[in-house]
């Protein structure tokens, strides 16, 4: 598997790379060249320490009987095995039916060998989508050996069974480390990809203008490892006024959506902290039309520094930035682009009203009714007084 780096933190021990999915026979009926090169699995690596590969057999996961009538230990709330028809889709505390995919709601339908259905059938992992802020707890601890992952649900005998058995609930909460605050007027529709699973961008998170979401922030050391390996949550961010069902998708080529939006968010926990992440989208070359700056909030100990503005990175690194949350939690904070900031009345107000300045700047020294020393400072005082006002207005207007 080819790798390449996607961020690098000085101060830590390890080394973050991006891994891309692999490229041989993963989805190739609709994936084929366009799988991003963007942190699907995020690997901590020894400085000094080679990468090896893992390779294991594709075996078959072990499950719960399927006789629906045997001495099953019945448990206080969380799901029960063989209880639930393939054909129906759960409805456990939080998760989530994705209807606009087509696939009965779930996130996707993969078998062992890659192999996909429209609908949960005998021999199928059936992954799903949980809330913002929470995570899927099903995935078999026995993954296929060519770097291909499964999750979900497993169907067996036309019932669906857990495939980690030691989580009672679909759905956990992540942890608390990071929210999405949108000072948009239009909603943005932040896609997490399904993985351990298809890994498409489905797993909608829609954060409407003047509210907040969750981001799921995973506990790397217990979520799900790829070939050893820590994973965290990856989502694409939309251009904003993107619905879920336009964007959480596996876009096209051009359409800037899903898997073509403009920058990639990470989010993952481990050692007793959080990265919060600001990643470029290889596949798009379209600057967003917003802004978003990862911000402490009031109380947190957030190192590093980390923008998206006016299509350039701002922090560690012009491929991406990352911070780290030492305690607290942060705020990744959408705001307007300047690109689009003349499109809006308030803006279009501030600029007539400044253009009007900058014309009296030009028009100053034909007012010849002033000596010519009084013309001069007056001249000299509008020109100091239309820069500082118009640049402080539109500043403010950013902010607001």
């Amino acid at each position: 598997m080819k790798f390449s780096t996607a961020l690098l933190l000085s101060s830590l021990s390890s080394v973050a790379l991006s891994a891309p999915a692999p490229a041989s026979g993963h989805h190739e009926d609709h994936h084929k060249d366009e799988k991003p090169a963007v942190v699907t699995v995020t690997q901590y690596i020894d400085y000094n320490a080679a990468v090896t590969s893992v390779e294991a057999a594709a075996t078959t996961t072990t499950l719960a009987s399927s006789n629906k009538d045997s001495s099953e230990q019945k448990r206080d709330g969380g799901f029960q095995d063989g209880t639930i028809k393939c054909s129906d889709f759960p409805s456990d505390n939080g998760i989530v039916s994705l209807d606009w995919l087509g696939f009965g709601g779930w996130a996707s339908v993969m078998d062992m060998d890659a192999n996909t259905s429209s609908e949960c059938k005998d021999g199928y992992y059936c992954s799903y989508a949980c809330e913002p802020g929470m995570s899927k707890t099903q995935w078999p601890s026995n993954q296929p050996g060519d770097g291909k992952s499964v999750g979900g649900l497993y169907c067996k005998s036309g019932y669906l069974y857990r495939t980690n058995t030691g989580a009672s609930d679909l759905c956990s909460t992540d942890k608390t480390s990071a929210k999405a605050v949108n000072k948009k007027s239009d909603s943005i529709a932040l896609c997490r990809t399904d993985y351990p699973g298809s890994e498409n961008m489905v797993i909608p998170t829609l954060v409407d203008g003047g509210d907040s979401q969750p981001i799921s922030v995973v506990d790397e050391d217990t979520y799900y490892q790829w070939q050893g390996q820590k994973t965290s949550a990856q989502y694409y961010v939309n251009n904003a006024g993107v619905s879920v069902e336009d964007g959480c998708i596996w876009g096209t080529s051009g359409s800037d959506v899903g898997n073509w939006a403009p920058i990639v968010l990470g989010a993952g926990y481990t050692n007793g902290e959080a990265y919060l992440s600001l990643i470029p989208n290889p596949n798009s070359n379209q600057a967003a039309n917003f802004n978003v700056k990862i911000v402490a909030s009031d109380g947190a100990n957030v190192q590093g520094s980390c923008a998206y503005e006016g299509g350039s990175f701002i922090g560690d690194g012009s491929d991406g930035c990352t911070v780290s949350v030492l305690s607290g939690s942060a705020e990744f904070v959408f705001i307007e682009s300047l690109v689009f900031i003349f499109l809006i009345p308030p803006f279009s107000s501030i600029l007539i009203f400044c253009s009007s300045l900058y014309i009296g700047i030009l028009l100053c020294p034909s007012f010849h009714f002033l000596k010519k020393s009084r013309q001069s400072l007056l001249c000299y005082g509008f020109k100091i007084f239309t820069c500082f006002s118009c640049q402080g207005l539109f500043r403010i207007s950013v902010l607001l």
